[in-house]
């Protein structure tokens, strides 16, 4: 799921010695061994920093999102000829699940605008993913590292910032109080945090 890593292993155990091993997705190689050195020759920006290769052959892709979804190819040239293994990968969307993390409350009066700091200090590859309610509706996603957000309220009163990851809220109704999580995932660790919302009627 996203914010998740993911080893692909090489099964081709009986290969003990190669001359080349090259792993692509799709067209590009985004990771390859040649004799003993490893280098990651794709300029896809989507794999930027986030694959790490093992000199026996499996790759590590780290904090995935749903775009690194796909099918991977391994091609392995030794003595014998060329060998091949295909991987399918599906990242699924980032569950509610907040963990054990803090509550904060905040209370608004309706019709006035508020805003869920995350607090947090961006790295700059951090995928951030907002929640509300018990059944943890997705409303929206903000991916900092390709500088864009997503909404899925259809009113448009939300707003994610794909510079801090906090979540305004405009024009607050008495129906938005509640519940609300946010997963913040990196390279490095995943975070979360919750929040309570009461908003109070003239």
């Amino acid at each position: 799921m996203e914010g998740d890593s993911v080893t692909l292993h090489n099964d081709l155990t009986q290969i003990e010695k190669f001359s080349l091993l090259e792993w692509k997705f799709g067209d590009p190689v985004i990771a390859r061994i040649d004799g003993k050195d490893i280098s990651y020759p794709s300029p896809t920006e989507i794999f930027r920093d986030r694959l790490q290769l093992d000199e026996t052959g499996p790759l590590t892709i780290k904090n995935m999102k749903t775009k690194h979804s796909g099918l991977y190819e391994l091609q392995i040239s030794h003595s014998d000829g060329i060998s091949e293994s295909k991987f399918n990968v599906t990242v699924y969307e980032s569950p509610s699940e907040a963990g054990k993390a803090d509550v904060k409350s905040l209370s608004v009066k309706e019709g006035a605008p508020v805003t869920l700091q995350t607090d947090v200090k961006l790295d700059g590859d951090e995928l951030i993913v907002w929640r509300c309610g018990d059944k943890g509706r997705l409303i929206a996603k903000a991916d900092i590292e390709a500088k864009s957000s997503t909404l899925y309220d259809t009113d448009e009163r939300f707003r994610g910032d794909h510079q801090t990851g906090s979540l305004t809220i405009t024009d607050t109704r008495t129906t938005d109080s509640g519940f609300y999580t946010v997963k913040i995932s990196s390279k490095k660790q995943t975070s979360y945090q919750r929040f309570t919302l009461t908003v109070s009627g003239e």
